[in-house]
């Protein structure tokens, strides 16, 4: 069996030294942008990948999508899966992961960021474009939140534990496993955080990419039983997800809400 080494900060460092030079000698780059833990180095720890978005000339992007010898150690890649019209995603040989897009430089608005970092900018533009981008995504972010409907959320939330009970008694384990484990968790997670403040001081870990991340870290409580919920078969996860959204629920669940939670229990058998 191969070993693998741990990563260090020291290697992730040099990574990011190494691609920016790649790229700064690169005629058709204009610039790169490290986002997530490759932009905030503090949340830095052996699993962080390199995230991060290259800027092309107009015309360029989709070569260096199809041919990545622009990569550092491109050798050692053995996984390089294309993910979407602009992604991709890497896997080194020891087991360094990459998430990165390719834009034109007239594609780069319809990215999404929060952390990053301009390590290269060679227009003298894209610092302030990518500041812009920032601000858009936060404001996008606060606007979803303000438009989040908790009422038809735990409809919705209640729904996928039927269903997915429902497939699991008929045999259909892998796809009752989404409704429960997966879908029913997301609606779940949003409830909470509707419902509750994060643990004092965690504010921050809030990612508003994806605001199930480090869900953990904000509700450490919920977290671990929600975690613990999903280690069980799909019925008795869904019936520990359900008791865990009226008690995180309180005060905030109507009348009718425990009346719809009411009827799912008993058409499941559970009351």
């Amino acid at each position: 069996m191969q070993t693998i080494a741990v990563q260090t900060l020291e290697l992730f460092l040099k990574y990011e030294d190494e691609l920016t030079a790649n790229l700064k000698a690169h005629e058709d780059v204009i610039g790169l942008v490290f986002v997530g833990s490759a932009a905030d180095h503090s949340r830095f720890d052996e699993w962080s990948d390199h995230d991060f978005f290259v800027v092309t000339k107009s015309g360029k992007a989709e070569g260096l999508r199809q041919d990545l010898s622009w990569l550092p150690n491109v050798a050692d890649v053995v996984i390089s899966p294309r993910e979407t019209a602009h992604g991709l995603k890497v896997v080194y040989r020891d087991g360094h992961v990459l998430e990165f897009a390719v834009f034109d430089d007239e594609e780069l608005e319809i990215a999404s960021v929060n952390y990053n970092l301009v390590t290269l900018d060679k227009t003298g533009e894209i610092a302030n474009r990518i500041a812009a981008i920032a601000a858009r995504t936060s404001e996008q972010a606060v606007k979803a939140g303000d438009d989040f409907k908790p009422v038809a959320r735990f409809e919705l939330f209640l729904c996928q534990l039927l269903i997915g009970v429902g497939r699991a008694r008929r045999g259909e384990a892998l796809i009752a496993g989404e409704h429960v484990r997966s879908w029913a968790v997301a609606d779940l997670l949003g409830l909470i955080r509707h419902w509750q403040h994060p643990v004092r001081g965690t504010e921050s870990k809030t990612d508003n990419l994806n605001r199930h991340r480090r869900f953990e870290v904000q509700y450490p409580t919920l977290g671990a039983r929600i975690v613990s919920a999903q280690a069980k078969s799909v019925e008795d996860c869904a019936r520990a997800l359900l008791d865990i959204a009226i008690e995180a629920g309180g005060g905030n669940l109507s009348p009718e809400a425990h009346a719809q939670a009411a009827v799912v229990s008993a058409r499941l058998g559970w009351s």
